[in-house]
C-alpha cells in the first residue's frame, strides 16, 4: 500500500512537472515574440518643405536595440531609406534622393528608439515608410503616412485683355503642394468659375497654377482669387478693384485698338494693355496677341 502510495506521488510530481515545462515555454515565446514589436504613431505625419521631420518607432517594450538591423523603407525592400546593423549606418543601399538627410541616433537604440529623422524634407518625401527591425528573435514592422506640405506665393491677379465677350482675368501664384485648390470670388463673395486651369511642376515638385476667368462690362467691385492648401488648412489670397466704368471702358478701347491693329505690321501685331490693382490704374505692360 506504500508502495503504491509512494509511486503515485511520483507519478504526480512528474505530471506537474511537464506542466511547468510547458507554460515556462509559452511563456518564453510570447516574451520572444514581444520583445520585436514595433510602435509608430497611429494618424499621418505632417512636415513643411524645408524642415526637417522625426519619424517615431519604438520597439514595446523599450529593449536594447544596438545589436539588431534596422531598416526603413519606403514600399519595397529595395528603397532603402536608411539601414543600420552591426552599430553601424550602412549607405550603400540607401536611395540617391536621401543621400545626406537621414539621421538614426545610435544613443535612442539603446532605449529601443529607432527614430528616424529626415532633414530638409521635399515633396518628394510625401507617402508612406515602413520601419522595419530584426534580432535573433524575429523581424517586426511599423507603417506609417508622411504628408508634405508648402505654402506658397499670394497670388497675382492681373488683367490680360479683352477676349470671347469678356476680360480675361488671371490669377497665377507658385510654391504649392500638394496641388493647391483654387477659388474666385466675386464682390458679393459668391464662387466664380474659372474658365481655364494649368497646373505645372517647378524644378523642386511644388505646384505653380495659372486659373483665368472672364468678365463682363457688368463687373463691379473687388474681385478675389484664393489659393487653398487643404493640408494645412491655411490659404492667400489677393483681389482687383474693378469698376463697372472701368470694365465697359476697357472693352471699349480694346475693340477699337483691335479693330486699327489690322494696319499694324505683323512685327507688332500686339496690343498692349492696363491692369488695375486695388487702389489704381496701374499699367503693367501686358500684351494680347492679335
Amino acid at each position: 500500500m506504500q508502495f503504491l502510495l509512494v509511486s503515485g506521488c511520483s507519478s504526480l510530481a512528474n505530471h506537474l512537472r511537464g506542466v511547468l515545462r510547458y507554460l515556462v515555454t509559452l511563456h518564453v515565446l510570447h516574451l520572444g515574440s514581444a520583445q520585436l514589436k514595433v510602435v509608430g504613431p497611429y494618424h499621418p505625419l505632417t512636415a513643411t518643405v524645408g524642415q526637417s521631420i522625426v519619424l517615431p518607432c519604438q520597439l514595446s517594450p523599450s529593449l536594447n536595440a544596438q545589436s539588431m538591423a534596422v531598416r526603413w523603407i519606403r514600399h519595397h525592400i529595395s528603397e532603402t531609406v536608411h539601414h543600420y546593423r552591426d552599430g553601424e549606418d550602412l549607405f550603400a543601399e540607401q536611395m540617391r534622393e536621401y543621400q545626406g538627410r537621414t539621421v538614426l541616433s545610435h544613443d535612442g537604440l539603446s532605449r529601443g528608439s529607432l527614430d528616424l529623422r529626415i532633414l530638409s524634407v521635399r515633396p518628394s518625401d510625401d507617402g508612406t515608410y515602413i520601419c522595419t527591425v530584426e534580432g535573433a528573435a524575429g523581424y517586426a514592422e511599423a507603417i506609417m503616412q508622411l504628408q508634405v506640405a508648402a505654402i506658397g506665393s499670394s497670388p497675382l491677379v492681373s488683367l490680360e485683355g479683352y477676349q470671347g465677350g469678356g476680360i480675361e482675368v488671371v490669377c497665377r501664384s507658385s510654391g504649392w503642394f500638394p496641388e493647391p485648390e483654387v477659388l474666385w470670388k466675386d464682390p458679393g463673395g459668391q464662387r466664380l468659375p474659372s474658365v481655364s486651369q494649368r497646373h505645372s511642376h517647378d524644378e523642386r515638385g511644388l505646384f505653380e497654377i495659372q486659373h483665368s476667368l472672364s468678365v463682363t462690362g457688368e463687373a463691379d467691385g473687388d474681385l478675389s482669387c484664393v489659393v487653398r492648401n487643404s493640408r494645412l488648412g491655411q490659404e492667400k489670397e489677393s483681389s482687383l478693384h474693378i469698376s463697372e466704368q472701368q470694365s465697359r471702358d476697357l472693352e471699349k478701347e480694346c475693340r477699337e485698338m483691335r479693330e486699327s491693329s489690322s494696319s499694324i505690321s505683323s512685327s507688332k501685331s500686339f496690343l498692349e494693355l492696363c491692369a488695375w490693382d486695388e487702389h489704381s490704374l496701374v499699367g503693367f505692360g501686358y500684351c494680347l496677341r492679335a
